[in-house]
């Protein structure tokens, strides 16, 4: 069984009659207090707010804004108002921009459908300038096209010339910027593993697991197969076996085994002594004529015996 666990000990008042007289007593001079002097009345904080108010207006600090009244029935017009920046006096002329006004009686959708329409046609009109190098003349103030001229070859488009003829002249690719998704931690993590089974898996692969023999039913294969085909501008003796080819040193190798065969001498043994103390190889050499000797000697006999019977 748990131990007990003691209650929680009330060290404050323990009537509670007692202990809402004192919370009471607290609260009275906050709650429902009668005014200390009656003939005295406190100004409410928004009234004061508002008084502050009036005292700035009337200072100037705060000022009334007076709304823009719309003029009834005002034509718009774009274009006029444009500000022109000072040229460079090797600069070509701004192209003269046409100023659209809107025609009595016309809607302010047709108006700007009307824009956008000419809009268009300037920026195909400038299109047509660059690639032709030719100037449209306009009328400054009527906008018309009053003619064509040839725009005079500035010092850029020389160099655009003379780029084209020289293709040697190689000109800097840009680099692709890539945006490539950035990886979380646990995604780089993933990849990692998966990277990493797959070499193990790639170290545990047997190149002889794929090679497969088709054998007939019933063949035996008692050895491997000879190449009795010989191809026709092989050499009779092959180059490739060691000790083949005809070399310079074979020469010298051949006379000095000469003078080494020539340099041997004839060790005498002596036979006399037990046939156990001889050397292996003689004592071999000797046990093998023995054994010619004594087969030799029972075929005599055997052919012995066969004439005697007939």
């Amino acid at each position: 069984m748990g131990r007990k666990i003691p209650g929680k000990k009330h060290r404050g008042v323990k009537d509670p009659l007692k202990q809402q007289a004192k919370r009471l007593a607290e609260l009275e001079t906050k709650i429902n207090a009668p005014p200390k002097n009656a003939d005295e009345q406190a100004i409410p904080k928004t009234l004061e707010r508002v008084v502050k108010l009036k005292e700035a207006v009337k200072s100037g600090k705060i000022t009334k804004v007076k709304k823009k009244k719309k003029k009834k029935n005002a034509l718009i017009s774009v274009g006029n108002k444009l500000c022109s920046k000072p040229l460079h006096p090797k600069a070509k002329p701004d192209k003269v921009v046409p100023v659209f006004q809107q025609r009595p009686g016309e809607s302010e959708d047709r108006f700007l459908h009307r824009v956008n329409r000419d809009t268009y046609a300037f920026i195909n009109e400038t299109a047509f300038e660059r690639k032709y190098s030719v100037q449209v003349n306009r009328n400054p103030n009527t906008g018309e096209i009053e003619g064509l001229s040839k725009c005079e070859k500035t010092e850029l488009d020389k160099i655009d010339m003379l780029r084209s003829k020289h293709k040697n002249i190689k000109k800097k690719k840009k680099k692709k910027d890539t945006d490539e998704p950035k990886m979380s931690k646990s995604e780089k993590r993933r990849e990692k593993l998966k990277s990493k089974k797959q070499k193990q898996i790639e170290e545990k692969v047997d190149e002889f697991d794929t090679f497969k023999d088709q054998v007939k039913f019933g063949e035996v294969a008692h050895e491997p197969p000879q190449l009795k085909v010989r191809p026709k501008h092989a050499d009779n003796i092959s180059t490739f076996k060691p000790g083949k080819k005809k070399l310079l040193l074979h020469s010298i190798l051949k006379k000095s085994e000469k003078t080494k065969m020539g340099t041997k001498k004839t060790i005498a043994i002596d036979k006399s002594g037990k046939r156990k103390n001889l050397p292996v190889g003689e004592r071999r050499q000797l046990e093998k004529q023995q054994s010619d000797v004594i087969a030799a000697y029972r075929m005599l006999k055997a052919q012995r015996s066969a004439d005697v019977n007939n």
